[in-house]
């Protein structure tokens, strides 16, 4: 009697499970989307320079429900031309040195999306381009603190050609740059720099 009223009562308790279970509304796997073929540039407002960014990849996940979106970018290094004191040609090999992944909003609804990434820049290295193979910075060379761009579309988004996300980000002094260092930082740092990415699978 007593094996039979267990069985009874986990049937029922299974059947109750069962039922929350179907009662709930389903919930939308995460779509992860990969732009193998990124490309874009970035302008630096002091030097009234712009710099090609070489063929990248952005890996992104997107939680329809939650309207949210993760991710990361893996960004070449740039080259970015120069003149130091206005008068020396030069040459920077430059990096994008994430801090942390993208995120960011998206709906598709309303054609909406919206990233932040946060970055520090590296400076690999800086030649005069009469003397190439002197490097005029230290090991080490970077921004003292992380920056962020914060990236909305400015086409309608179309995960099947090209959406072009753009926005604007700081950057800050530099630091371990050698007898450089207070040169870069007067010549780069500073506000109303542009971040443009065109997102293409």
């Amino acid at each position: 009697m007593r094996r039979r009223l267990l069985a009874t009562l986990t049937a029922v308790l299974a059947a109750t499970a069962t039922g929350l279970a179907l009662a709930q509304p389903a919930q939308a796997a995460p779509v992860d989307l990969v732009f193998a073929n990124t490309t874009g540039t970035t302008f630096i407002a002091k030097q009234k320079v712009t710099a090609d960014i070489p063929t990248s990849v952005v890996k992104t996940s997107i939680d329809l429900d939650a309207k949210t979106l993760t991710g990361t970018a893996e960004i070449p290094d740039l080259t970015v031309r120069l003149k130091l004191a206005n008068l020396i040609p030069t040459t920077s090999i430059v990096r994008i040195v994430p801090q942390g992944g993208l995120t960011g909003t998206v709906d598709l609804g309303a054609n909406k999306l919206e990233t932040t990434t946060t970055f520090k820049l590296q400076v690999l290295r800086v030649f005069q381009d009469a003397l190439p193979n002197l490097n005029l910075v230290s090991p080490g060379c970077t921004t003292k603190t992380a920056t962020s761009a914060t990236l909305t579309n400015t086409t309608p988004i179309d995960v099947f050609g090209t959406t072009t996300v753009a926005g604007t980000y700081k950057i800050p002094g530099f630091t371990k740059c050698g007898l450089l260092t207070p040169l870069l930082t007067t010549l780069l740092a500073g506000d109303g720099n542009t971040l443009t990415l065109n997102l293409k699978a």
